[in-house]
C-alpha cells in the first residue's frame, strides 16, 4: 500500500546508473589538477567524507565523460567497508572530481518525474540498504551493479512533494553536520586544555609559587612542580584470586580503560579457572604489560574488586597523587610514546614493561589541591564534548524516525511555503547566567542538572557563559537576580531552525 498520489516504481525507470573509469595508478599523486572519488570518501550512512591528507589525486589524461560535475549523485557499489554497499553521495562544490571505477553515477531519465535528493534519502533507507546487499556478489567484498540498484522499487510521490520531503530532510543534515563540526571542536580545545595544563603551560594563579620553568628530558614544567619516578608515589600491588571468587574479569581498552570483560568483547576470552588473576580494588591502576605501549592503562572503577589476567601490573597511589589528574596524564599521546620507548627498551624478552621499568617513568607532580584543579578542568571540558555527542545521537535518532515516516508516506508534507508543522525542527537550546542557589552566579544549560561552571562575580560568570555559548551555538541570557532576564543573544548560525 502507497498513500494516494504515489507510485511504486523501479529506480531504472527514472535513472541510468553509469560505470566509472578505472584510472591508472601510475598517474596517482598526493596533489594535482583531479581529486579521485573513492569509496573512501562516502559515509557509510550516505554523504561526503573528506579525507583530508589521504585524498587521492590524479595527474593523467582524463575522458571527459568522467569528470564529474558539482552536485552529481553517485552510489558506492563496492562494500571496502561494511555499511558501506549502497551509500550515496553528492559531489562537492571544491574541486574537480573524477568517476572512479566501483562507483555509479546516477543519471537522470525521462520527464523529470524524480528529484535527486529525495533520491538520496531512498537510498539511505535501512530496507533499500539491505536489499542491495542480499543482491550482491562477491564473498569477502561485495559488489553490486547499476542493473541490480536499478532493480529496487522504491514508494515515489509527485515531485513536488519529493522535493519538499529532501528539502526538509537536508535541514536535519545539516544541523548533523554542524553539531558534528561543534563536537570536533570541542575535542579539539579539550585536547589543547590538557597540553596546557597537564605541562603547567597554563595554571590557576593561586597556586603559582614562581613563574621559573624546569627543563625536562621532554618539556619544560614549572619550577614549583616536582617531577618524580612513578616509584615515589606509588605501589605495586600482587594480590592473587586464590580463593578462586567470582568476581567480574576486566579487560583494559586503549580509549575506555578498564571495562568488563564479558560486556565488551561479548563472549569469554579469560580462562575458566581464575584463581592466579590478579585483584584490582576499586580505585587501583592497571595495564596489560604487553599491551601498554598501545596506551592501554586503566583506573578502576567498575566494581568494588575485580580481577585481570596475570599479565598486568596493578599498582595503587598514595596520599600525595590525586587518582583523576594521574590517569589523565598517563593516558596522553605523550606517555603512550614513552611507554612505547621504554617498552622498547626493556630487557623482557617478551616485549612487557613489567613494574621495575615503569616505576622508573617520571611525572610532573603539582600540589594535590592544584592536581584537583587541573582534573576538574579537563572534566569539565570533557562534559561539554559529552554533552554535545548526546544532543548530536538524539538528532541522529530522530532525523532517522522522520525520514522512515516521510519516505513511506506514514508521515505528509504540504507542498507549498511551509512544511507541516509536526515536523519543523527543535527548538534551539539556551545557556543562560544567573544566580546559584549556594551563592555567586552559574553558567547553567537548559536541560541540564549542573551549571556548567560557578563563579564568584556575575561579570565572570557572562564572560564564561558568552565564549561557551558562542562555542556551541546556542541562545544567550542574562538574568537578574530576581530571575527576569537582563539581556540575550544569539550565537553564530542555528543549528536548530525554528518553526515557520
Amino acid at each position: 500500500m502507497v498513500p494516494d498520489g504515489w507510485r511504486l516504481s523501479p529506480i531504472s525507470t527514472d535513472v541510468e546508473i553509469l560505470h566509472g573509469f578505472a584510472f591508472q595508478s601510475q598517474f596517482f599523486a598526493e596533489d594535482g589538477p583531479y581529486s579521485l572519488l573513492t569509496p573512501g570518501n562516502f559515509n557509510e550512512e550516505g554523504g561526503f567524507r573528506s579525507l583530508g591528507e589521504k585524498q587521492k589525486f590524479y595527474n593523467g589524461p582524463v575522458p571527459d565523460r568522467f569528470v564529474l560535475k558539482a552536485g552529481d549523485l553517485l552510489v558506492a557499489m563496492t562494500e571496502q567497508k561494511e555499511g558501506l554497499l549502497g551509500s550515496p553521495v553528492f559531489v562537492p562544490d571544491e574541486g574537480v572530481w573524477l568517476h572512479n571505477q566501483r562507483l555509479g553515477r546516477v543519471r537522470l531519465l525521462g520527464d523529470g518525474s524524480l528529484d535527486l535528493g529525495f533520491l538520496f534519502y531512498v537510498l539511505n533507507q535501512p530496507s533499500v540498504r539491505r536489499e542491495i546487499f542480499a543482491s550482491a556478489g562477491g564473498t569477502k567484498v561485495k559488489h553490486t551493479s547499476p542493473q541490480k540498484i536499478g532493480a529496487v522499487v522504491a514508494a515515489l510521490p509527485p515531485i513536488g512533494e519529493q522535493s519538499k520531503i529532501a528539502t526538509i530532510l537536508s535541514t536535519w543534515d545539516r544541523a548533523i553536520e554542524r553539531l558534528e563540526k561543534l563536537i570536533a571542536n570541542s575535542k579539539a580545545q579539550k585536547k589543547s586544555l590538557m597540553q596546557r595544563l597537564l605541562t603547567g603551560g597554563t595554571r590557576f594563579e593561586e597556586f603559582v609559587v614562581s613563574a621559573d620553568v624546569q627543563k625536562t628530558k621532554y618539556v619544560e614544567i614549572p619550577a614549583d612542580w616536582g617531577f618524580v619516578p612513578i616509584a615515589s608515589v606509588a605501589t605495586e600491588l600482587s594480590q592473587r584470586n586464590d580463593s578462586g571468587a567470582n568476581y567480574p574479569v576486566l579487560s583494559c581498552s586503549k580509549h575506555q580503560g578498564f571495562v568488563d570483560s564479558l560486556s565488551y568483547f561479548k563472549k569469554q576470552v579469560f580462562s575458566n579457572d581464575t584463581s592466579n588473576y590478579k585483584v584490582v580494588p576499586r580505585g587501583c591502576f592497571g595495564y596489560p604489560s604487553n599491551h601498554i605501549e598501545e596506551g592501554s592503562i586503566g583506573h578502576q572503577d567498575i566494581c568494588q574488586v575485580g580481577i585481570v589476567s596475570p599479565i598486568y601490573t596493578v599498582f595503587d597511589t598514595g596520599s600525595a597523587l590525586d587518582d583523576g589528574y594521574l590517569y589523565k596524564l598517563l593516558k596522553t599521546e605523550h606517555y603512550r610514546q614513552i611507554f612505547s620507548a621504554a617498552t622498547n627498551a626493556s630487557v623482557d624478552r617478551r616485549g612487557s614493561l613489567r613494574w621495575k621499568e615503569f616505576s622508573k617513568i617520571r611525572i610532573p607532580l603539582p600540589s594535590l589541591d592544584e592536581q584537583k584543579r587541573i582534573s576538574d578542568a579537563i572534566d569539565q571540558a570533557l562534559r561539554i564534548t559529552r554533552n554535545l555527542q548526546t544532543r548530536l545521537k538524539t538528532l541522529r535518532s530522530e532525523k532517522k524516525a522522520l525520514m522512515q515516516q516521510l519516505l513511506t508516506g506514514k508521515r505528509r508534507v504540504r507542498v507549498d511555503d511551509q512544511p507541516a508543522k509536526e515536523i519543523a525542527m527543535p527548538k534551539r537550546d539556551t545557556h543562560r547566567v544567573m544566580p546559584h542557589p549556594e551563592g555567586g552566579w552559574q553558567v547553567k544549560r537548559d536541560g541540564d542538572q549542573r551549571a556548567t561552571h560557578r563563579t564568584d562575580t556575575k561579570a565572570e560568570a557572562e564572560t564564561l557563559g558568552r565564549d561557551i555559548s558562542r562555542n556551541q551555538q546556542t541562545e544567550f541570557q542574562v538574568h537578574r537576580k530576581d530571575g527576569t532576564i537582563q539581556k540575550s543573544d544569539s550565537h553564530g548560525n542555528d543549528p536548530f531552525p525554528p518553526k515557520g
